[in-house]
């Protein structure tokens, strides 16, 4: 199973993170955007779980302002997710936590949002 987790950047709850990363199956691949907040913790505690990694890193220095939107779409087309775990407080306020959950729910993947 191929997970992408994505979320708040001031993101701090690791617990969550954790519990949620607990119930995957064994060989999960978590895939994320090795941002700060909800992307790193998810990167942590998915080392630390023992599963498989894949970190996409917005390219700022190229690609400015648009880089976090390119990266997103890179992360679904390159990474196939077969789930996105998106950690957000108020989605609804965000902008690429936000953004990355509408391009998952219009490529059909199934989407948990949780606060």
């Amino acid at each position: 199973m191929r997970v992408l987790v994505c979320g708040d950047r001031h993101w701090t709850d690791r617990g969550a993170i954790l519990n949620r990363l607990r119930e995957l199956p064994p060989g999960a691949i978590i895939i994320h955007g090795a941002a700060k907040g909800a992307d790193t913790i998810a990167g942590e505690v998915a080392k630390s779980l023992g599963f498989a990694i894949e970190a996409y890193l917005a390219d700022w220095a190229q690609y400015g302002r648009a880089a976090g939107p390119i990266r997103n779409a890179k992360m679904l087309q390159e990474g196939k997710p077969d789930l996105v775990i998106a950690y957000h407080a108020d989605i609804e306020a965000s902008k690429g936590t936000k953004s990355m959950v509408r391009l998952a729910r219009a490529a059909g993947i199934p989407v948990e949002v949780l606060p």
